[in-house]
């Protein structure tokens, strides 16, 4: 693993609403850029840098906040932030409310990419009360689907064309039938939106994907694009694939009979595209 993005747990969690969920603000923040300095200069940085790759946590209380704290990390050498997959179920504005807009600018200014897990909204899909974890775990990807619907029909993929979103753990399988429908609302005007091209144009080339076991979303590389899929090896979350990554990437790609070309993008071309690892002096 040349290089590794930085994801926080336990008491920031995904999205840093650890630090969102304290009553008194401005220890909140004194708290969140104490993490993000730690991150970017210590945890990072020395024999880091270069191959662990920060990841900036912002207020999520305070849009205009975050996107100052977008800037300020930008400028220490950040170019990546967590966000919540769904920030409403927080407790926060959608993405339609058009609040957070500040912060898009801010990431769009700075070329920082914005990166969602599953679960960064601190809730996951089941159908009832009794249902087992089984029956969330199978359904995890709706939250990365419904995440999606909401960058397309809010136009914020629209309003910031250079924006580049990424979804982690969240595997692309669903991608192509998800288009497809998108397409379909938009094209016949039955949603209640106006959008100036199709949600699969806003979506090709900015939005990534990452995989660790999705045979399905390889074999339909195409329909999803196959510039946008990232292969993730989730170390050390205990669903990664650490030690067997190579061998479990090597039998994927071979099972969905993907070229030499394919793999170099799907194990580190993209990567590179989609988080501006060149900035890190990752070149190819």
């Amino acid at each position: 693993v040349s290089a590794a993005i930085n994801y926080p747990n336990i008491f920031p969690r995904f999205a840093g609403q650890g630090f969102a969920e304290r009553p008194d603000k401005d220890l909140a923040i004194a708290s969140l850029r104490i993490y993000n300095d730690w991150m970017i200069d210590e945890w990072c940085g020395g024999a880091g840098a270069g191959r662990l790759v920060p990841l900036t946590l912002v207020p999520l209380w305070d849009p205009q906040l975050a996107a100052d704290e977008v800037r300020r990390c930008a400028a220490k050498g950040s170019f990546a932030i967590a966000f919540s997959e769904n920030p409403s179920k927080l407790g926060f504005p959608s993405l339609y409310s058009g609040e957070w807009d500040v912060l898009w600018a801010a990431c769009e200014e700075t070329e920082t990419t914005v990166s969602m897990h599953i679960g960064s909204s601190s809730s996951m899909p089941t159908t009832s009360p009794d249902a087992p974890l089984a029956t969330s775990m199978s359904l995890y990807a709706q939250n990365a689907q419904g995440s999606l619907a909401d960058w397309v029909f809010s136009g914020t993929l629209g309003r910031f064309d250079s924006l580049k979103i990424s979804f982690a753990e969240s595997q692309v399988g669903w991608m192509p039938f998800q288009l497809e429908r998108m397409d379909s609302v938009w094209r016949d005007g039955v949603g209640g939106v106006e959008l100036p091209i199709a949600p699969s144009e806003q979506v090709r080339g900015r939005v990534f994907g990452c995989i660790f076991d999705d045979l399905h979303g390889l074999k339909c590389r195409e329909d999803v694009g196959v510039d946008q899929i990232l292969f993730e090896t989730d170390y050390p979350h205990s669903d990664g694939t650490f030690p067997h990554s190579r061998k479990v990437a090597r039998d994927l790609f071979a099972a969905a009979g993907m070229d030499a070309e394919a793999c170099y993008a799907v194990l580190r071309g993209n990567a590179i595209a989609a988080y501006g690892l060149e900035r890190f002096g990752i070149t190819e």
